[in-house]
């Protein structure tokens, strides 16, 4: 008689496809043979459909630090340069400056307008010039009125926003002493009335009685300025003699420093100059 076969049941150490049947009964880890636990617990376990979910979660987590903590930091460092390079310390670099010299003598005044063009780059020598009448051997009035009209012509050519800045030096020369000490003081105090309301930078002892060799001094300077002589070797530099309303003046430079008494050392241009002034009084014009 034949019976049916009845099926044979699959051993616990076979993996067929009956484990996809909805029966289908996974064996313990127990009934594994341990060879093949990596491979059942690998078969058994479902794939990450999105292997690359984490490091996008870490980018995302990385940008979100970097915007909530160094952009704020990177915009206050810009803001704050900024404002350090819209400042007037670096707005305003003042590429240009005046100055202002006054000569008082006994007939007219003059001025003249010196414009600094900026460091390196020298000076434009009196870029303007003015006289007025009548001098210091006029009324207090009348040589008020004349100080007075000097300044106006000056605001005329320099910028208002440098009045302020603008140094302004009165040198009377040596012919108001022959007035007298109490008479001299007259002058000066009223040409000093006269600068204190001008607008310009002023101070009472910027106005003074020049001595002879003062005059001479500054000739020699203004005369080998203009021949472009000015930080050249001593015996390079002209020497001069000028003829003053009250004495004449002789100056040039030597070369060493064994110098009599009306003597001066000045360094410009990075070259130091011995200078020797003769004034001689009585010999002016």
């Amino acid at each position: 008689m034949n019976f049916p076969k009845s099926p044979r049941p699959s051993s616990p150490y076979s993996l067929s496809s009956s484990s996809s049947s909805p029966s289908y009964i996974p064996p313990h880890r127990t009934q594994v043979h341990p060879r093949m636990i990596s491979l059942y617990t690998s078969s058994s376990t479902h794939p990450n459909p999105n292997p690359h979910k984490p490091h996008a979660a870490k980018c995302l987590l990385f940008l979100f630090a970097f915007l909530f903590f160094t952009a704020p930091f990177l915009f206050y460092i810009f803001f704050t340069a900024l404002q350090i390079h819209s400042s007037p310390k670096f707005t305003d670099s003042r590429p240009a400056s005046f100055a202002l010299a006054l000569r008082a003598g006994p007939h007219a005044l003059r001025l003249s307008i010196f414009h600094f063009l900026g460091p390196g780059m020298g000076l434009l020598a009196a870029a303007h010039s003015a006289a007025a009448v009548p001098g210091f051997a006029a009324p207090p009035d009348a040589l008020r009125r004349a100080v007075a009209e000097l300044v106006r012509f000056a605001k005329g050519r320099v910028p208002r926003q440098e009045w302020g800045n603008a140094v302004v030096r009165l040198a009377v020369s040596e012919e108001l002493e022959e007035l007298g000490a109490e008479e001299a003081e007259k002058v000066l105090e009223c040409c000093r009335q006269a600068l204190r309301v001008s607008g310009f930078l002023f101070k009472d002892e910027w106005a003074r009685v020049v001595s002879g060799e003062e005059q001479g001094i500054s000739s020699w300077v203004a005369v080998n300025y203009a021949l472009g002589k000015l930080g050249r070797e001593p015996q390079e530099t002209t020497g001069i003699v000028e003829l003053g309303g009250a004495s004449l003046q002789v100056t040039s430079a030597k070369l060493n420093s064994d110098l009599g008494q009306s003597s001066r050392t000045i360094r410009l241009s990075g070259v130091t100059y011995n200078l020797y002034t003769w004034s001689l009084p009585q010999l002016g014009q």
